[in-house]
């Protein structure tokens, strides 16, 4: 059985071979189709690959069940981000589903707006992305590794915003590594703060708790209560 992410319940499982594989006319691409493993799924998949010019329906049933595949449904993967604004995160989102699909340059594109709309979220108004940038670091948002590998996303994605889409291929390793700097600047200037905050507030209010439990009521001035001063023993009345 092969294993991957299943394109439509989104859940890592095994997909069993159910028809047998078939190969394209004038090509050395073998499909077949396969049934996801997860008992609330059960839905079909396309996997496909290349394999040598000779090879025989047996041999692919072998093959493509523990090579490498190409699916069909894709599994789109869409993040979410807490804590950050909701538009940024939608964008961000959606980044990583360009990514998903082989869409490398959309996902580098998005990342851009990514950057520039978070300046814009903290109030910063200079003119161009490359001053927001700057800004965020000059404002403490950022580190200074988190604007260098800001303004990698700026050049990429200015590559393609601006139309020079032939000059570099844009791989997908190279989009991946992108929206990794994407994400890692939405977590320094969004997530990790309000983590802190929440943790921070959680310490407090276990704090207080632990004081006020400590806190003893004080003792009566005249004794036990309902009865006389307390004397020494022996003492005659």
């Amino acid at each position: 059985m092969a294993s991957t992410i299943c394109g439509w319940c989104g859940d890592r499982t095994h997909m069993a071979m159910v028809l047998d594989p078939h190969r394209l006319p004038r090509s050395e691409d073998w499909m077949a189709a396969f049934q996801c493993a997860s008992e609330t799924c059960q839905r079909l998949s396309i996997g496909w690959t290349a394999l040598p010019g000779n090879t025989t329906s047996r041999v692919a049933s072998v093959d493509l069940a523990v090579q490498s595949l190409k699916w069909e449904p894709t599994n789109v993967r869409r993040p979410d981000f807490p804590d950050v604004p909701t538009e940024i995160a939608g964008t961000a989102s959606e980044a990583h589903a360009c990514l998903s699909i082989g869409a490398a340059k959309g996902a580098v594109a998005l990342a851009r707006a990514v950057v520039e709309a978070t300046a814009k979220a903290k109030g910063i108004t200079e003119r161009g992305i490359v001053g927001k940038i700057d800004a965020l670091h000059s404002q403490g948002h950022i580190s200074a590794l988190t604007k260098d590998t800001s303004h990698q996303i700026r050049e990429d994605g200015n590559s393609i915003a601006h139309g020079d889409i032939g000059d570099e291929a844009m791989t997908s390793d190279d989009a991946e590594a992108i929206l990794r700097f994407m994400d890692a600047l939405l977590h320094e200037v969004f997530q990790g703060p309000a983590a802190l905050m929440r943790l921070k507030q959680r310490h407090v209010e276990r704090k207080q708790g632990s004081g006020a439990a400590q806190q003893l009521p004080p003792a009566p001035s005249g004794g036990p209560a309902g009865g006389s001063p307390l004397r020494p023993t022996g003492q005659r009345t």
